[in-house]
């Protein structure tokens, strides 16, 4: 009986553990008011307070990905570092990103000591100097001592051959002197596996694949002729008797350089840092995608609106130049990779959030891209704690052409995303011909095929609606490319960019309630 104590407390924890659970959560919902700030419509539902009550208000984004464990805050102990991250309830919007880092951090003079390098397995050779050394035993018939031995390092068999960590694939035959261009630089992640021939590692073009691979950073250069005129990609013409790419006459892909993950966020932090506005924008491109076609529109549209901060974007494996047309344009496979690819997408989001030292961070997706980009944030917010209230993260979010299920976003989706951002806007029209194939196909209304749904959400507020049906120029017009081709939508989204309210006359919206219509200059 001299356990029965212990029985005692083992049968008491057993009871009560039924008891202990943890409470169902009520996801919250929210409203927009007539100045486009969040309301939320169940303040007492005690879904954003802590233990005490009160208002939490600790960024869940660290908690949302189990990427890199380095990033990922949650731990059962209390770590002072942990609260170092917390926001007061009291801060505004705009203070949320100018110092996320912890006391060990702000001792770092740079990002490498942000991201640390994953450390390499060693294999001690001697014994430790802590530890008392094992006598060595002489042998027999000799006054030979034998002396400690070290250890050898297996060698696993087969080795693969060493990757190399930064690699630059650069264009042959580019022009020495930079006349009649400007160079862009743009920031990537990418989850495209690398082309495996000798071809792809003198080309740009062709580097990455449309297979999935290991999540990478890095940077390209994108050449901008100054003869072009605005939302244009110009590109050899046979016509034209172009046979090659000309740096001064065309939109190209010069040189794409893999960092390692340090080195990437240190730069683009300097960058953001160096900017006026410290502010970081990132793209997310649609369906049946190159990888090319991302970096020539992410420098196109920068160059284009003016962008005052660093441009990004996350290229997910949507198609290559390697495959043929009926593979490239396969639909279903695309959508099975954008399904593949909100894990990777999440990742990178964690990444600009605290490590950028952006302040406001815009998000600009098309097409598919907008299934993969909200994909991610129900991950996020699926993996909140239900006592964590969420802040805003991003300042605009523009969802371009969306291939959504409207009724699904309006009456869902939207509710779980909202408080991500400031402000949503959805550009939406009547003449995309991609998104009425697309409606065909899934069997439901597209977000970005304007309709009853796409209305209803404006109605609620829920996102600023834009009619962009005006901007389809003719029948050969996809109308489905208008983000980055026609120079009104572009002209659109730097206002956008810059806080400017849809009601504001500075942007030159046509109202008609519920949503906000854009036309062609000149109409």
């Amino acid at each position: 009986m001299r356990f029965s104590w212990m029985i005692s407390i083992s049968l008491g924890i057993v009871l009560l553990g039924p008891g202990c659970g943890q409470e169902a959560r009520n996801a919250p919902s929210f409203q927009r008011d007539a100045n486009g700030q969040i309301i939320r419509l169940d303040e007492g539902d005690g879904g954003g307070e802590d233990s005490d009550g009160k208002p939490s208000s600790e960024s869940p984004i660290a908690d949302s990905a189990d990427h890199e464990p380095d990033f990922v805050i949650g731990s059962s102990e209390p770590d002072a570092e942990i609260d170092d991250w917390k926001t007061p309830p009291d801060k505004q919007p705009e203070e949320l990103f100018p110092d996320m880092r912890t006391a060990d951090v702000e001792a770092a003079e740079s990002a490498s000591d942000l991201v640390p390098e994953p450390p390499d397995i060693v294999i001690p050779t001697e014994p430790h100097p802590l530890l008392p050394k094992k006598m060595s035993v002489p042998p027999k018939n000799t006054s030979q001592v034998v002396t400690d031995t070290p250890v050898k390092k297996p060698v696993p068999p087969n080795p693969e051959p060493s990757v190399e960590v930064r690699k630059s694939v650069r264009r042959e035959g580019l022009p020495t002197e930079q006349k009649g261009y400007s160079p862009e630089r743009v920031f990537f992640a990418t989850n495209r596996a690398p082309e495996h021939n000798s071809e792809a590692l003198q080309d740009p073009d062709l580097y990455f694949s449309g297979d999935r691979g290991s999540l990478v950073y890095g940077k390209c250069e994108v050449s901008i002729p100054y003869k072009r005129s605005p939302g244009t990609l110009p590109e050899p013409s046979i016509l034209r008797f172009e046979f090659s790419q000309d740096p001064a006459k065309h939109v190209v892909l010069m040189e794409i350089d893999m960092l390692p993950n340090a080195e990437f966020w240190k730069q683009l932090r300097a960058d953001v840092e160096s900017s006026q506005e410290k502010q970081l924008m990132l793209f997310v491109h649609g369906y049946c995608a190159t990888f090319r076609d991302a970096a020539r529109r992410t420098a196109q549209m920068s160059y284009d609106m003016n962008y005052q901060g660093p441009a990004m974007f996350f290229s997910w494996p949507a198609g290559s130049d390697s495959e043929k047309f009926s593979e490239k344009a396969n639909y279903l496979k695309d959508l099975r990779r954008a399904e593949e690819s909100d894990e990777d997408l999440i990742g990178v989001l964690q990444g600009i959030s605290r490590y950028s030292g952006a302040t406001r961070i815009h998000l600009v997706a098309h097409s598919m891209g907008n299934y993969v980009l909200t994909e991610a944030l129900k991950t996020m917010d699926d993996r909140r704690p239900s006592n964590v209230g969420q802040m805003p993260l991003f300042d605009q979010i523009a969802l371009a052409a969306p291939d959504l299920d409207s009724r699904e976003f309006v009456e869902r989706t939207a509710q779980r995303i909202l408080p991500f951002s400031k402000r949503f806007t959805v550009y939406a029209s009547t003449e995309d011909k991609a998104l009425k194939l697309s409606r065909s196909v899934n069997g439901y209304q597209p977000l970005g095929f304007l309709n009853e749904y796409t209305r209803r959400g404006a109605q609620e507020r829920l996102f600023d609606l834009v009619d962009v049906s005006q901007l389809t120029t003719g029948w050969f017009d996809s109308g489905h490319i208008y983000y980055g081709d026609m120079p009104e939508m572009i002209s659109d989204i730097s206002y956008l960019f810059r806080g400017i309210q849809a009601t504001s006359l500075q942007r030159g919206l046509a109202e008609t309630p519920p949503m906000f219509r854009l036309a062609r200059r000149g109409q």
